[in-house]
C-alpha cells in the first residue's frame, strides 16, 4: 500500500510540472510568433531600400525587387520592362507617371472567377481619378517551363486588362524565394501594394478588394479601418449586395431568402413551406439557391457558380479583415466577426437559410430544420406583429428553437481557403464559444486545361 501511495504520489508531480511545461512552451510559441511577425514586417520595410537616392519611386521599386535584366531579355534592355497582358503585338512600355502599384502574385493556376473579379474591380477604378493604380502581374512558376504552361500562360494573358513582367522567365530564383519568404506566397493568389514613393502598404490587399472594391484604395490599414466604421459597413449589405438583382428585389420591396446545402428532400419541403406561409401573409418574396447543387437549382433563382464561389470568398475576406484589422482577434465582442463565423460554418452544413426584409438593417439566418419549422410556426403568430418589427420578433423566436433542438448542439466547421497559417490565429466558435481546433487540410488546386 505504501508504494502504491508513493506512485500515485509521484504520478501528481509529473502532472503537475507537465501542465507547467505545456504553459510554458505555449508562452514560447507565442513570443516565437510575435517575433517572426515582427521580423517579416522590418523585411517588407526593408524590401525596397534603393541605394540611389534619385527617382525613388513605386516603378523604381518593383525594379529593384526583380533586379538586373536577366537570360534572353529584349536586346539593349537594361532596366525592367511591362508589357500589358491583352496586346498581341506585346508592346512593352510602363504606366504612365509614378502610381500606385498592385502586384497581382499568383502561379498558373489562378481561377478565371479571380481574374474576373478583379478584372471587374480594375475597369470600375478607372472610372475614378481618385483611385490611380495600376495592376501588375507577377507569375511565379515552379519547374521547368513547358508547352503545356506555355499554353496556360497564353490564356491567362488573353482575360487579363493591366500589365504583366516581360516573361515569366524573367523573374530570378532569388525574387522568387523573396516573395514566398517575405510575403507568405505560396499558391493561392495575393495581391501587394506598392505606393508611389514605392513603399509596400498592404502585402496582401486581395481581401480588402473582396470586400470593398476599388473603395479600398489606398489599400492601407487606415483606410481599411475607415471603412469598417462608415455607414456601408453594416453586415446586412455586405452579405446581399454581392449580386445587382439581389439588390434590385430588396429595393423593390421583396424579402430575400438565401438557402443552400445538398439534402433535396429538405430544399423542396422548404420553399414549399416558406411559399405558402408568404403568400398567405401577401408578402412578396424571392428564394434564392446558393449551393452547387444542380439538381436543385430549378425549384428557385439559382446563382451560377461564380457567385456562389464570390458569396463565400467574400464572406471569408470578411473574417479575416475583421481580425486583422481590430487588434482584440476574437475576443467575442465583435458582433460582425461573431455572425460571419456563423454564416461560414453553414458551407459545411446539410441544410441552412438566411432572411433579408427590406424593412430591417439585419438578417436572420440559421441551420436548415430550425429555419423551416420558424417558418412553419410563423403563421401562427405573424399577424400580432408589425412588420417592421418582425425581423427582430423572428429572430428571436429562431434563437429560441435553436437552443431548444438537437441541432443547436452541433459541433461547427469553419474554412477558410487561405494557405496563410498567421491570417487568422484562433476562432471562437460561434455556437458554444470554446475554442475551436485548427486543422491541417490539403485540397487539389487542378484546373482542367479544357476548363
Amino acid at each position: 500500500m505504501l508504494h502504491f501511495r508513493y506512485v500515485i504520489q509521484d504520478s501528481q508531480k509529473l502532472i503537475y510540472v507537465y501542465e507547467k511545461l505545456t504553459s510554458l512552451r505555449l508562452r514560447l510559441q507565442e513570443v516565437r510568433k510575435k517575433a517572426e511577425q515582427s521580423e517579416d514586417d522590418e523585411n517588407i520595410k526593408l524590401a525596397y531600400e534603393i541605394p540611389n537616392n534619385q527617382g525613388w519611386g513605386s516603378y523604381y521599386a518593383l525594379m529593384s525587387l526583380f533586379g538586373q535584366p536577366q537570360l534572353y531579355r529584349s536586346q539593349g534592355s537594361d532596366e525592367l520592362k511591362l508589357c500589358r497582358c491583352d496586346r498581341n503585338d506585346m508592346d512593352l512600355s510602363i504606366p504612365e507617371g509614378n502610381k500606385m502599384l498592385l502586384l497581382l502574385i499568383s502561379g498558373l493556376d489562378i481561377s478565371s472567377n479571380e481574374i474576373l473579379f478583379l478584372r471587374d474591380t480594375y475597369i470600375e477604378s478607372k472610372t475614378s481619378v481618385q483611385q490611380d493604380y495600376e495592376i501588375v502581374w507577377v507569375p511565379i512558376l515552379s519547374g521547368q517551363w513547358t508547352t503545356s504552361s506555355d499554353e496556360k500562360y497564353a490564356k491567362l494573358l488573353r482575360m487579363m486588362s493591366w500589365y504583366t513582367v516581360e516573361h515569366p522567365n524573367f523573374i530570378s530564383e532569388k525574387t522568387k524565394t523573396f516573395i514566398r519568404q517575405v510575403w507568405k506566397f505560396k499558391r493561392r493568389p495575393i495581391v501587394v501594394a506598392i505606393d508611389q514613393d514605392g513603399d509596400v502598404v498592404c502585402p496582401n490587399g486581395i481581401h480588402k478588394m473582396y470586400i470593398w472594391g476599388s473603395k479600398a484604395f489606398p489599400f492601407t490599414l487606415l483606410r481599411e479601418r475607415s471603412l469598417w466604421n462608415s455607414a456601408e459597413a453594416r453586415l446586412d449589405s455586405l452579405v446581399f449586395d454581392f449580386d445587382p438583382n439581389i439588390t434590385r428585389m430588396l429595393q423593390d420591396g421583396k424579402w430575400v431568402i438565401l438557402y443552400g446545402g445538398n439534402d433535396i428532400e429538405w430544399s423542396r419541403k422548404f420553399t414549399t413551406q416558406v411559399r405558402k406561409v408568404l403568400s398567405d401573409a401577401c408578402i412578396l418574396a424571392e428564394m434564392i439557391y446558393v449551393g452547387e447543387n444542380i439538381k436543385l437549382g430549378p425549384q428557385s433563382y439559382s446563382l451560377d457558380l461564380r457567385k456562389v464561389c464570390y458569396f463565400w470568398t467574400r464572406l471569408e475576406s470578411i473574417l479575416i479583415s475583421r481580425y486583422q484589422s481590430f487588434s482584440a482577434g476574437d475576443s467575442g465582442t465583435d458582433p460582425i466577426l461573431g455572425e460571419v463565423k456563423k454564416l461560414l460554418s453553414y458551407k459545411s452544413a446539410e441544410t441552412w437559410a438566411c432572411l433579408k426584409t427590406p424593412s430591417s438593417d439585419s438578417m436572420v439566418h440559421g441551420l436548415g430544420d430550425v429555419m423551416l419549422q420558424g417558418f412553419i410556426e410563423f403563421g401562427m403568430w405573424e399577424r400580432n406583429v408589425q412588420m417592421k418589427e418582425f425581423s427582430k420578433k423572428f429572430q428571436n423566436h429562431i434563437e429560441q428553437l435553436t437552443r431548444g433542438s438537437s441541432s443547436g448542439q452541433t459541433c461547427c466547421r469553419i474554412v477558410l481557403n487561405t494557405d496563410n497559417r498567421y491570417a487568422v490565429g484562433s476562432l471562437k466558435c460561434p455556437s458554444c464559444d470554446h475554442s475551436m481546433e485548427k486543422k491541417i487540410s490539403y485540397g487539389c488546386c487542378h484546373i482542367d486545361e479544357n476548363e
